[in-house]
């Protein structure tokens, strides 16, 4: 199959296998469905941004190299990332500190009043 057509064949997939029942029809809007409880450890966790060189790969044919080269272009970048990295989980701990602060706030209101 040529590059040019391969938009074309997947469309023709994805209609054929709506036909067939195969994807359910959404309600319009992407909703998430909300846990029952998230912890503070748990948002903590959320909080630290640490990516996982080892998950930098491609799936293409010839993934080797192009594996290798981003990999290689990762390292020569890694102080960047790293840095924006700090930045945001900094950010990320700031912002979940004062949730903190007011979910402890509003619960002191709450056993206030009758």
């Amino acid at each position: 199959m040529k590059p040019e057509d391969a938009v074309a064949a997947a469309r023709a997939e994805v209609a054929r296998r709506k036909a067939e029942g195969g994807y359910a029809e959404s309600g319009g809007e992407l909703t998430i469905e909300p846990m029952d409880q998230v912890s503070r450890a748990m948002l903590m966790e959320w909080a630290l941004v640490e990516p996982d060189m080892d998950k930098l790969r491609s799936t293409r044919r010839l993934g080797g190299p192009i594996t290798w080269l981003k990999r290689l272009l990762a390292r020569g970048l890694q102080q960047y990332h790293n840095e924006v990295n700090y930045q945001q989980t900094r950010f990320n701990i700031h912002v979940l500190r004062k949730l903190i602060e007011l979910e402890d706030r509003v619960e002191r209101v709450e056993r206030r009043e009758p």
